[in-house]
C-alpha cells in the first residue's frame, strides 16, 4: 500500500505535462495578444476618430480579419487545453483501475466496493468537469494580464484604480468561494455513504422484498437522511457559488461608473475612459467564466484527495504473469500466523467489509467484541506436494477460507513464511506465485471470457469436453471464447466457474465449499468422477469440504480448529468419515 502525501492537481499537471501545458500557455498568450490587438484597433480606428464618416471599407475589412483571427486563436487554444485535460483524465482513470488491480485484496476489502465505485465514477467525473472548465480559467487569467498591460499603457492611474476595484471584487468572491469548497468537501463524504445505500438496496434486493419493515427503515432512516443532507449541502454550496458569480457580475458593471467618475475627477479624456469601459465589457464574460470555473477546480482537488486517500498500490504499467517455475514440487507454510488489522476505531467498517465479502473467518473475528487482537491462523505448518488431493475440514470461523487465501498468495502472513521449493514467497515474487492457482471461492465472480494457458486461446476440445462433464451443454454455448450467459442457478454458476478454471490449465485448483451448492447426484459425480479427471490433468487439488461420505477420495485430510491446522492420521480419518461433525467440536 502507498503512504504517499497528497499532491495538488496543479502540481500533478505541472510534473507530468509540463511541456504540453507550456505550449497551451503559449497559444493562450497568442490569443490574448489578438484580443488586445482588437481592443487597440477599436480604440485607434473607431473611438479616437472625430467623425465616423472617415472610416473606410478597408478599416472594416481589417477589423473583420482580426475578429476571424480571434475566433481561430480562441478555438485552437481552447481545443489544445481541452485535449490535454481529457488526456490527463484518461491516464488518471486507467492508472486508477490498474492500481486497484495491483492493490492487495485485504486493502480492497478494507476500502469496500462503494468507496471504490465512488472514486471511479463521481471523482473521475469531477476531475473531467474541471478540465472542461479549465480553458475558461486559463484564458481569463492570461487575457486579463494582456489587457491590463495595454490599459496601463493608456492610463496607469486609471488602471490602478480599476485593478483595486476588481481585486476587491475578487477578494469578496474568494471569501464566498471558500464556503463553496467547505461544502464540496462535505458533499464528497456524503457521496460515499449514498453509494453504500445504493449498494445495500441493489445487493440486498431479495431480503428487502421479503421484509418491507427493513426496506422502510433503510429507505427512511438511512437513504432519505443522507439524500436530504446532500440536498441541503449542495444547496448551500450552489448558493455561495451563485453569490460569488452575481457579486462579480454586478461589480464589473459598477466599475464602468467608477471609470467615468475617476476620469472626470482626474481629467482623463473621454476616449480613454470609453476604451476602459469597452474593455471591461469585453473582459466581463472571460472573467466571470474564470470565476465560475474556479469552484470546479476545487471540486477536482477534493476528488483527487479522495482518490489519493485510498492508498492504492503504486502504478505499474505491466502485468506479472506466469513467471514462476512450472516444475515446482512443494509449497510449504512455516509457522504462519494471520490476523486481520482490526482496531477499536474501525471495527464497524471491518465488519461491513467482512459481511460484504462473505468471509466467515473475518466475521468470526469481528464477533469477538471484547478481543480484537486474536489471530485467525496460529502457527500453521503445511507442505503441499505436487499432485496432492487435499481435503480441508473445519467449523465456520475456524480459519479455512483465510488459510486458502494465504496458500494462494492473496493474503500475506502476519508472521511466518510461505515457500515454493524452499524459495520464500515475498513482495517481489508473490504476483508470479499466484499465477500457479485457479480458485473458486464461495463468493466467486463469473467472467464470461474464457482464457487458456498463460493467457493464450483456450483449448477448444478441452472446453467442449468439460461442458458435457459439468452437464452445462444445454445451458451454455461458447462462441469466440465468450460464454453465452452467466444467468444460472448458484450450483450451475459454480460449475461454470469450474469450466473457466479448467480452461485456464493452471497447476493448482483450490475449491472453497464448491460441492455445497450442488445437488446430491452431481455432488457424487464431482467426488467420484471429476476429482480423478482433474488429477489426471496434472492438477494439485486443495478442496474445502464437509462431505464426510467422500473423504476417501482425498490423499490427505486436514482439520482446521480454532486457527490451528492438524493433519489427520488413518484412524482419525476413519472417524471423520463416519462423523465429521464430531471432529469439528
Amino acid at each position: 500500500m502507498s503512504s504517499r502525501a497528497s499532491v495538488s492537481l496543479h502540481h500533478m499537471i505541472w510534473a507530468q505535462y509540463r511541456l504540453p501545458f507550456l505550449k497551451v500557455i503559449l497559444l493562450n498568450l497568442i490569443n490574448a495578444a489578438v484580443s488586445v490587438g482588437i481592443i487597440a484597433y477599436i480604440n485607434q480606428t473607431f473611438i479616437s476618430q472625430s467623425e465616423l464618416t472617415t472610416l473606410s471599407w478597408s478599416s472594416l475589412g481589417q477589423f473583420a480579419l482580426l475578429v476571424l483571427l480571434l475566433l481561430v486563436t480562441t478555438f485552437v487554444s481552447q481545443y489544445a487545453l481541452t485535449r490535454l485535460g481529457h488526456k490527463f483524465v484518461y491516464e488518471l482513470r486507467t492508472k486508477l483501475v490498474k492500481q486497484i488491480i495491483d492493490t492487495t485484496v485485504p486493502q480492497i476489502d478494507h476500502l469496500g466496493s462503494a468507496r471504490l465505485l465512488a472514486s471511479l465514477s463521481s471523482d473521475i467525473q469531477s476531475i473531467t468537469v474541471a478540465f472542461v472548465r479549465m480553458p475558461e480559467l486559463v484564458q481569463g487569467v492570461i487575457l486579463s494580464v494582456g489587457v491590463g498591460l495595454y490599459l496601463g499603457w493608456l492610463s496607469l492611474p486609471l488602471l490602478l484604480i480599476v485593478m483595486f476595484w476588481i481585486a476587491m471584487t475578487i477578494w469578496i468572491s474568494t471569501l464566498l468561494v471558500k464556503h463553496v469548497y467547505t461544502h464540496l468537501t462535505k458533499l464528497r463524504e456524503i457521496n460515499d455513504v449514498l453509494y453504500q445505500d445504493y449498494q445495500s438496496i441493489i445487493e440486498g434486493r431479495k431480503e428487502l422484498a421479503l421484509n418491507q419493515h427493513r426496506a422502510e427503515k433503510l429507505y427512511t432512516d438511512d437513504f432519505l437522511a443522507h439524500a436530504k443532507s446532500y440536498e441541503k449541502t449542495v444547496t448551500k454550496s450552489d448558493t455561495f457559488h451563485l453569490s460569488a458569480v452575481n457579486w462579480s457580475n454586478i461589480m464589473m458593471f459598477a466599475s464602468i461608473g467608477v471609470i467615468f467618475a475617476i476620469s472626470n475627477y482626474l481629467g482623463i479624456s473621454m476616449g480613454i475612459a470609453t476604451t476602459f469601459s469597452l474593455t471591461i465589457l469585453f473582459m466581463q464574460s472571460p472573467l466571470l467564466h474564470a470565476v465560475g470555473a474556479y469552484p470546479t477546480l476545487q471540486t477536482a482537488q477534493v476528488a483527487l484527495d479522495k482518490i489519493q486517500s485510498l492508498e492504492l498500490a503504486e502504478h505499474q504499467p505491466l502485468f506479472r504473469t506466469d513467471n514462476t517455475s512450472q516444475h515446482w514440487q512443494t509449497i510449504s507454510l512455516t509457522d504462519v500466523n494471520y490476523r486481520y488489522n482490526v482496531s477499536n476505531n474501525n471495527v464497524s467498517n471491518a465488519s461491513d467489509n467482512a459481511n460484504n465479502s462473505n468471509d466467515t473467518d473475518a466475521q468470526a473475528l469481528i464477533a469477538k467484541d471484547s478481543d480484537h487482537s486474536g489471530n485467525i491462523l496460529k502457527d500453521v505448518n503445511l507442505t503441499l506436494r505436487r499432485g496432492d488431493v487435499v481435503f480441508l475440514i473445519g467449523a465456520n470461523g475456524s480459519g479455512k477460507s483465510t488459510l486458502a487465501k494465504i496458500i494462494t498468495g492473496i493474503f500475506t502472513p502476519t508472521t511466518g513464511v510461505v515457500t515454493i521449493d524452499k524459495q520464500p514467497v515475498d513482495s517481489q515474487n508473490n504476483a508470479d506465485y499466484r499465477q500457479l492457482y485457479s480458485a473458486i471461492f464461495s463468493d466467486q465472480h463469473i467472467f464470461k471470457q474464457l482464457i487458456g494457458r498463460q493467457g493464450q486461446q483456450p483449448d477448444e476440445a478441452l472446453v467442449n469436453a468439460w461442458l458435457h462433464k459439468l452437464n452445462l451443454q444445454d445451458k451454455i454455448s461458447v462462441a469466440d471464447n465468450q460464454l453465452s450467459t452467466d444467468k444460472l442457478s448458484q450450483g450451475q454458476r459454480k460449475r461454470l466457474a469450474m469450466l473457466i478454471a479448467v480452461a485456464e490449465q493452471k497447476d493448482i485448483l483450490l475449491l472453497d465449499e464448491w460441492a455445497a451448492d450442488q445437488d446430491p447426484a452431481f455432488r457424487r459425480v464431482f467426488y467420484q468422477t471429476l476429482i480423478p479427471e482433474l488429477k489426471a490433468l496434472g492438477k494439485t487439488l486443495f478442496i474445502i469440504s464437509h462431505d464426510d461420505g467422500y473423504f476417501e477420495h482425498a490423499d490427505r485430510l486436514l482439520l482446521m480448529k480454532q486457527g490451528r491446522l492438524i493433519e489427520l492420521n488413518a484412524e482419525e480419518r476413519q472417524r471423520a468419515s463416519k462423523d465429521a461433525i464430531a471432529m469439528l467440536a
